[in-house]
């Protein structure tokens, strides 16, 4: 077998990551790999071959995912890919998407340690009805005069949020979807981002000055009355595990969970 450090072709890591989530019925890698490779972003890769792909770690940014084609499991490859993630991305942060027993047993060998949670919520969506409206603030769609400002109110909304907090105004433009705009007094109070295909909760950041005021729920109302009459029969979201708050909010609109993804660190 051959290695590699170069960045996958495109259409290879397409193929290998859906070979992967066909056997094991989740994805081995996030948005986040998928921008790294596609649009050759700053990231670092450890790539084994046979006559296709077989192996790969992705090391970006915002962490790092590695898989193993399920013909070629069993076999030590797991294990060489994370002791090379381990040496070459400080600080380690090594996404296990679903948590499958041969990931956790990976990670029991190699001295991997949980540090983070991230659930998927999902809900079934029927006819939804929107919220009466509030006289505090006012929806509008987004334009891209607001990107520098929602820039600093997402930032404020997810100072604690790895990834969310450091959005940028180029991730908004590359990551599509539908933004509505909560507005006070012509300042943003609140947001809501969907995805169409498939429906997705993307984002929904509440300004700190706002919180407690139910803000939060009204949205996630507002945002799943969207999906819903654009056809969505169903919805998902991603929320850290341990912030209460939001969790709070999304099981009082009837989400349930789906998976977790774990992040692991050397112990």
């Amino acid at each position: 077998m051959r290695v590699s450090t170069a960045r996958p072709d495109v259409t290879e890591f397409k193929n290998f990551a859906k070979a992967i989530e066909d056997h094991d019925g989740v994805g081995a890698f996030g948005e986040a790999s998928f921008r790294d490779v596609g649009e050759e972003r700053p990231a670092r890769y450890l790539a084994i071959y046979d006559d296709s792909l077989v192996a790969l770690a992705v090391m970006g940014k915002e962490g790092s995912e590695l898989a193993v084609h399920p013909d070629y499991r069993k076999q030590g490859i797991g294990r060489e890919l994370v002791e090379h993630v381990s040496q070459t991305a400080k600080p380690m942060r090594l996404w296990s998407h679903g948590n499958l027993p041969a990931a956790q047993a990976l990670a029991a060998s190699t001295r991997l340690a949980s540090v983070r949670e991230l659930r998927q919520l999902s809900k079934e969506l029927g006819s939804v009805g929107r919220p009466e409206g509030r006289d505090d603030v006012q929806l509008r769609p987004y334009t891209e005069a607001d990107a520098e400002v929602l820039v600093e109110v997402n930032a404020r909304a997810f100072a604690s949020h790895p990834e969310q907090g450091a959005m940028t105004t180029d991730d908004i433009a590359k990551s599509g979807g539908e933004i509505t705009l909560a507005v006070a007094n012509g300042a943003i109070a609140g947001y809501y981002w969907i995805q169409r295909d498939p429906a997705e909760l993307y984002v929904l950041g509440v300004n700190p000055d706002w919180q407690g005021r139910g803000l939060g729920n009204w949205l996630t109302a507002h945002s799943l009355a969207d999906l819903s009459e654009g056809g969505a029969d169903s919805v998902m979201l991603y929320v850290e595990g341990d912030n209460a708050p939001a969790l709070a909010t999304y099981e009082r609109a009837g989400f349930t969970l789906s998976h977790s993804d774990i992040q692991y660190e050397l112990a």
